[in-house]
């Protein structure tokens, strides 16, 4: 393996095996010397790990063979390969977005937790403070306003007509 100055790579791996893939990389790299020096695992990116390595990642290596692990992924690299990402590309993973600024009012969203999962919703009030959305029910009889955490809910619609 040649040696680099540290370099990020993005790896492939089976979706909701992130962190299992993650762990058993950075055992893997302790017992056989593998220069990775950071490993994150990004919530809005589903399906793959980002790794900081001194050497080049190399998926022939006996030492990457981890199940759920598929791959480099080939990109506009700074290397012969095309593999090596921009620290610009990954800065958007290391401090997310709150996810209360993405919601508006009037939007439509669906509840993914909770007694109403999987029901769909109208935003009626943003309380960015406590991070709660105040939400009216699209299919209840009589609008009752419910109030839920704002990881609670995945937007269907920006904003209604």
């Amino acid at each position: 393996m040649e040696d680099l100055k540290n370099s990020i790579y993005a790896l492939k791996t089976s979706a909701g095996q992130e962190r299992n893939v993650a762990r058993l990389l950075a055992r893997k790299a302790n017992e056989s010397g593998v220069g990775i020096t950071a490993i994150i695992v990004p919530e809005s990116l589903k399906g793959y790990v980002l790794v900081e390595s001194s050497t080049k990642i190399d998926m022939q290596n006996p030492a990457l063979k981890i199940p759920h692990l598929r791959g480099v992924v080939e990109g506009k690299g700074a290397d012969n390969n095309g593999n090596i990402i921009s620290f610009d590309e990954v800065k958007k993973f290391l401090k997310p977005e709150p996810i209360i600024s993405s919601i508006k009012k009037g939007s439509i969203v669906e509840l993914i937790s909770g007694p109403f999962k999987g029901e769909r919703a109208k935003v009626v009030r943003i309380d960015e403070s406590r991070e709660e959305v105040v939400l009216e029910l699209i299919e209840a009889a009589v609008p009752i306003p419910v109030t839920v955490k704002a990881d609670q809910i995945r937007i269907i619609q920006k904003e209604a007509d």
